[in-house]
């Protein structure tokens, strides 16, 4: 992943590492999740500066988190729903 890559297609890169297929292979694309062009601006590094801001969304079976300039974290979701007890 380079340094000049936007938030957007870094978090394609690592959900496709996770997944083991290839960015253009993700099904739905990610910004059939969220809005990649607003992603992009928010979290663009010369216009982000410290500050508490966080993003997180669900995409793929994954609650990605996004805090400034571009920290990415993965995770798998988790289910809320507890098996049946007999």
């Amino acid at each position: 992943m380079g340094p000049g890559e936007s938030t957007s297609v870094k978090i394609a890169k690592k959900v496709a590492a996770r997944d083991g297929t290839s960015p253009s292979d993700l099904q739905p694309p990610l910004y059939a999740a969220v809005d990649t062009d607003a992603l992009d601006a928010l979290f663009r590094p010369s216009t982000t500066r410290e500050t508490d801001l966080r993003l997180e969304f669900t995409y793929r079976g994954y609650t990605i988190s996004v805090t400034p300039p571009q920290e990415i974290e993965i995770e798998p979701r988790c289910s809320s729903a507890e098996p049946p007890v007999d």
